[in-house]
């Protein structure tokens, strides 16, 4: 351990954080155990909230290494990642095109299913409601899900279990969410797997089953305690773990995605895992999946972080 961190002696390690997306509080969260975590192992981190003006803020916080624990909009599409490595600071996470394809769920849906993994059938948005329904009606079964395509922590995500619901979901939302699409939704259990490394030494983290309170893993159900009941590791034959893991080295490759990851999947009673998308900023809150994970695996918080950092570049 002396010997990891003293390649970071005289460091000063940034911990990106809060921004101006709809997941800002969270990332604060997020941002804060980050920091707790490098402090404990005695390293010289300080808190950078970027607001709506990083560069003002990276010109007002010199750092050396940033450790990205920002969520949605430019912390997690691509921007902060190309603005860091215009300056030369080595960061954490997915480069450029990793983390904007990420963003992008209905890009990382065509990405995956290019690479033989299973995706909901969807349906693109668009801005005349009745022709919406029409092509639901046409093509998918109720119940569907509206997703919002390009946010995340669950934000703009809507279960919809007849028309009428899609009407007044697709009413209230387009005019916020106009880059959307309309999922076939899937009966099954609701699972996520944490990847941490980079081609080819990934190191997956134990499944998780979520069992939420509410009638999916919403907003709500991810963020506050109580509310969703974590299964650690998820029951699963190990044939299907392993072809599940292997599926996804690939797609990683393609997708030129990096650690910490987290996918998302609903796995169905024919032993089937229907992903839905894939988080290149997964959050570190006391109620986040990917610590949770680790902690399974006998990763302590401080040492996933560590790990973490030590992938910066």
């Amino acid at each position: 351990m002396e010997a990891r961190l003293a390649r970071f002696s005289g460091k000063r390690i940034g911990v990106l954080m809060g921004g101006d997306s709809s997941e800002r509080e969270i990332s604060l969260r997020s941002g804060e155990n980050v920091f707790r975590a490098l402090s404990h192992l005695g390293l010289q981190a300080i808190k950078v909230d970027i607001g709506s003006d990083p560069i003002a803020a990276l010109r007002e916080s010199p750092i050396d290494i940033a450790y990205i624990a920002l969520h949605g909009s430019i912390g997690e599409n691509g921007v902060i990642q190309a603005l860091l490595e215009l300056l030369h600071i080595p960061y954490t996470g997915s480069r450029v095109l990793g983390s904007a394809l990420g963003m992008d769920k209905n890009a990382t849906k065509r990405i995956l299913r290019g690479c033989g993994l299973d995706v909901p059938l969807s349906l693109d948005g668009e801005g005349d409601i009745d022709r919406m329904l029409e092509k639901v009606k046409q093509n998918l079964s109720y119940p569907v899900v509206f997703k919002a395509n390009c946010e995340g922590s669950s934000v703009g995500v809507e279960l919809c279990e007849n028309e009428e619901t899609l009407r007044r979901v697709l009413e209230k939302n387009i005019s916020q969410y106009p880059d959307y699409f309309i999922e076939q939704y899937i009966r099954g259990r609701e699972m996520t797997i944490g990847v941490l490394g980079q081609y080819p030494d990934f190191t997956f983290l134990p499944i998780l089953e979520l069992r939420p309170k509410n009638a999916f893993y919403d907003f709500e159900a991810k963020y506050t305690k109580g509310m969703t009941e974590f299964v650690l590791p998820a029951p699963m034959d190990n044939a299907v773990r392993e072809h599940i893991e292997r599926q996804l080295v690939y797609a990683m490759r393609v997708m030129k995605v990096k650690g910490p990851l987290r996918f998302d999947f609903m796995f169905t009673g024919d032993n089937r895992a229907f992903f839905l998308e894939v988080n290149t900023s997964p959050g570190m809150t006391e109620t986040s999946d990917i610590p949770a994970m680790a902690e399974a695996a006998g990763i302590s918080r401080e040492e996933l972080v560590l790990r973490i950092l030590e992938s910066a570049e």
